[in-house]
């Protein structure tokens, strides 16, 4: 099953909320003993931490790294409850680190808790954030318990290699600076990418055209494209190249920029892919061990498209509205 920790994403971003939602569910979920755990909308506006630690241009990918780390571990948490794994009292102290960190952080206990309080959310949200974390880790451990080494054959790596494995090389064309002019005759940006994918469709020289404007700098080491699987890239470039045949061009856009993309063969498996294919491989046993316990005791995760498809300028217009001194005294 996938790690990632909310606590661990949370880390590195300073906390600052902003009234917009109220009570509304943005993550929702559900088991068969109708027991539920919910993040309202107001108590996920805290992605707005992600404006002061990636900034408008990663924060498309900020958002989303922050939605899949609750949703993980509020699932988890509702996982382990219905094995039967509970935290001890030590366990419970331990998880309310997550709130003296943030009130620590925002002026005291009774400051956060009052700024907590003015726009729907509470200090106890953050309790169960930690909470979450921690049963996430005891149910990873619990299933490695009962697992014990999970191998694969020969014949399941190879068949995961060429199912799952994906071929690509890109000119990356970034986004023009903010109040950068073009200079007379030059295209930029969007148009730039469009012109360069209908010439690559023409017949030009491909790695021509990415030496000349591509700016990403992993294609000097990966010639002959990038080899990935589910995950490894950025959505957008991910699910484009799933999207064409081999040797077809495609295009889209990401945090990074504008992606001119050919998909290529699938290159034969060397010894040096076959251990990453075998790890890949590995896990997605374990990930299908946890998916078989989700169905067991039906638990469900449902996330709000209010929340999925939240924006930089959305939340850059609340934080705007806040007043200079609040953002000042919250570190916005």
């Amino acid at each position: 099953m996938k790690k990632t920790r909310i606590i661990a994403v949370l880390a590195v971003a300073s906390m600052a909320l902003t009234a917009c939602g109220g009570g509304k569910d943005a993550i929702k979920v559900e088991s068969k003993e109708k027991s539920v755990d919910t993040i309202t909308v107001s108590d996920a506006d805290m992605l707005t931490c992600i404006i002061s630690a990636a900034g408008e241009t990663q924060f498309d990918t900020g958002r989303d790294s922050i939605i899949d780390s609750i949703s993980e571990d509020l699932e988890a948490m509702a996982v382990a409850k219905a094995m039967g794994i509970e935290l001890d009292e030590e366990e419970k102290t331990q998880s309310k680190g997550l709130r003296a960190q943030f009130a620590s952080a925002n002026g005291g206990y009774a400051a956060y808790e009052k700024y907590l309080k003015k726009n729907n959310s509470s200090i106890e949200f953050y309790d169960m954030l930690g909470e979450a974390s921690l049963y996430h880790s005891k149910l990873d451990k619990k299933m490695e318990e009962e697992q014990g080494d999970v191998t694969v054959t020969d014949e399941e790596i190879s068949k995961y290699y060429n199912d799952k494995y994906m071929c690509a090389k890109h000119i990356l064309i970034e986004k023009p600076a903010e109040g950068e002019e073009p200079t007379e005759g030059e295209k930029q940006g969007e148009e730039l990418a469009k012109e360069l994918l209908e010439r690559a469709k023409s017949g030009e020289d491909f790695d021509a055209l990415i030496s000349e404007y591509g700016s990403d700098p992993g294609m000097e080491s990966n010639p002959d494209g990038y080899v990935f699987t589910e995950g490894e890239m950025v959505k957008p470039f991910e699910e484009t190249v799933k999207g064409l045949k081999d040797n077809e061009f495609g295009i889209c856009e990401s945090d990074y920029g504008y992606h001119v993309i050919l998909r290529l063969p699938l290159p034969e498996m060397d010894e040096e892919r076959k251990a990453t294919a075998e790890s890949a491989a590995i896990e997605a046993k374990k990930d299908k061990a946890y998916e078989d316990l989700k169905a067991k005791y039906g638990i469900s995760v449902t996330i709000s498209d209010e929340i999925k498809n939240v924006k930089y300028e959305d939340l850059s217009d609340k934080m705007k509205a806040i007043p200079k001194t609040e953002q000042q005294q919250y570190g916005m």
